[in-house]
């Protein structure tokens, strides 16, 4: 199996060291910064958000206005035009929601993160009872209903599903997962949610701690965060097959495929945000398509296209006939279909809470181990 080459600049040669007689000169060969340089206020950008939340919107709108334009035809499938290229959050969502239904105590309160329409959501509502025990020692036989939040920075995608989609309607809020506490409405719910969940949209964050950090903000004590994110094995034989074909038609490479996390990365992550208790799996899910062109066609429908900040706007139609060819013949099935991997990390961890399990003190076991061995 072909991976992606990383390709390094390379090091320039070291500058000679002049030597100088005076004992107090210390020479060297790089440079520094100023100690009078102020530390940056905002952290490195990696993604365009503004540019991926335009694409959300203009995929939304390009569906529906196909879905008009061939509307006796889906009524006669039974099909939302809208939904068609839902296939890939609602299966992520489902791995999840899995995951979610093996917590001992379901959570009361859950807010789902970079939600696009609220796929998690909808799911959790099938597979989680809307009613949870009365947190009242006096009202044991009362109930009250679960509260639902779902976050999202695409206006389109937040708002494409009605409330008629959800089993209890949810409390829709605009705004960035990278800047999640900065927007008033989230900022009240600030440690009084029991759960946040993710299924698969923080892949377009470029500073996944200080994302995560918030989300821990919001957690109660003890609350759990259980999300899913694209890693760095995700679309390898597109990556690999637009890198050979830039490099034979235009004698180089572009990114084309945006950086991920590396399943080998995730627990750090979790741990430097402030979680205990992590636990990270991985799973690789194969789907197949005609060719490189509905591929790429359902990534657009998606609002999945690249939002790396200096990308190229286009990748002209000579590259991708030669990275098609190219795909059907390192990757390619026997039927003549090529094959799309999406690698799928997912993540639990958990606030530190005073009900949490801990560590015994060091030196105070009862048993050797070396009378069990």
């Amino acid at each position: 199996m072909i991976r992606t080459s990383i390709l390094r600049a390379a090091r320039p040669a070291a500058r000679p060291i002049t030597k100088c007689t005076a004992p107090a000169f210390i020479p060297r060969s790089y440079a520094t910064l100023s100690p009078h340089t102020p530390p940056p206020t905002t952290p490195y950008e990696v993604f365009d958000e503004p540019s991926k939340d335009r694409q959300k919107d203009r995929a939304i709108a390009r569906l529906r206005e196909e879905g008009e334009s061939s509307q006796s035809e889906s009524a006669e499938k039974g099909e939302d035009p809208v939904k068609v290229v839902d296939y890939l959050r609602e299966e992520i969502a489902e791995r999840l929601a899995e995951r979610i239904e093996d917590l001992r105590i379901p959570p009361s309160s859950i807010l789902e993160l970079a939600a696009h329409s609220g796929q998690l959501t909808q799911i959790l509502q099938e597979v989680i009872a809307d009613e949870v025990p009365s947190s009242s020692e006096q009202q044991d036989t009362q109930t009250e209903r679960r509260r639902w939040w779902i976050v999202e920075s695409s206006k389109e995608s937040l708002h494409r599903d009605d409330d008629s989609h959800f089993a209890s309607p949810p409390t829709r809020i605009q705004a960035s997962a990278s800047r999640l506490l900065e927007h008033p409405e989230v900022e009240k719910l600030r440690e009084q949610v029991e759960a946040v969940v993710s299924g698969g949209g923080l892949h377009w964050v470029g500073d996944i701690v200080g994302a995560l950090t918030q989300i821990r903000h919001l957690l109660k004590p003890d609350g759990v965060f259980v999300g899913a994110v694209l890693g760095g094995d995700t679309l390898f034989e597109l990556r690999t097959s637009l890198q050979l074909a830039e490099q034979e038609r235009r004698g180089g490479i572009a990114n084309r495929v945006s950086p991920m996390i590396n399943p080998t990365d995730a627990p750090s992550l979790l741990n430097r945000a402030g979680f205990t208790l992590t636990t990270i799996d991985v799973e690789d899910m194969t789907i197949n398509y005609p060719s490189i062109w509905e591929l790429v066609s359902d990534l657009r429908d998606m609002g999945e296209s690249n939002a790396i900040l200096g990308r190229r706007a286009h990748v002209s139609r000579d590259v991708l006939l030669a990275a098609d060819a190219i795909y059907k013949e390192l990757y390619g099935n026997e039927d003549g279909s090529v094959p799309a991997t999406f690698q799928i990390i997912f993540l639990i961890g958990w606030k530190p809470g005073p009900n949490q399990p801990k560590a015994l003190e060091r030196g105070s076991a009862t048993t050797s181990l070396k009378d069990v061995l």
